[in-house]
C-alpha cells in the first residue's frame, strides 16, 4: 500500500511539474519567446533571404517603403498577413505579443 501511494504521490507531482511549465493548460509555454527566438522558429525562412520580396533584418533599404506606414499597420500586416505571407508567417499558435517581438527585431535588430 505505501508503495501505492507513494507512486500515486509521484505521478501527481509530474502531473504538476508538466502543468507549471505550459501556460493555462493549453499547450502554450510558460513564457512567450523573445523577437530573435520567434524570428528563428518562424519568420527566418521567408525573411534571412528575402524569399518573395519579404524584406530582410537588418537591411533598411528593405523596410524603406514600409516603415512609413507605422508599426501598427506592419503588425496588422503581420497577424492578418499580406501579399505572399500567410497570417502569422504561417504559425497559428503565435500570439500577438509574439508578432510584435519578431518584427520589432527584424526592424531593429535587437533581442
Amino acid at each position: 500500500m505505501d508503495r501505492f501511494l507513494l507512486a500515486l504521490l509521484m505521478l501527481m507531482l509530474a502531473q504538476w511539474a508538466a502543468a507549471a511549465t505550459l501556460g493555462e493548460g493549453k499547450g502554450r509555454p510558460a513564457r512567450e519567446l523573445n523577437g530573435r527566438e520567434v524570428y528563428v522558429q518562424t519568420c527566418a525562412m521567408c525573411h534571412a533571404n528575402g524569399v518573395g520580396g519579404a524584406p530582410r533584418p537588418g537591411r533598411a533599404a528593405d523596410w524603406a517603403e514600409r516603415k512609413p506606414s507605422g508599426t501598427a499597420e506592419l503588425l496588422v500586416s503581420v497577424l492578418r498577413g499580406k501579399g505572399g505571407m500567410p497570417p502569422k508567417g504561417g504559425n497559428a499558435s503565435l500570439t500577438r505579443d509574439e508578432a510584435y517581438v519578431a518584427m520589432d527585431f527584424m526592424l531593429n535588430g535587437v533581442k
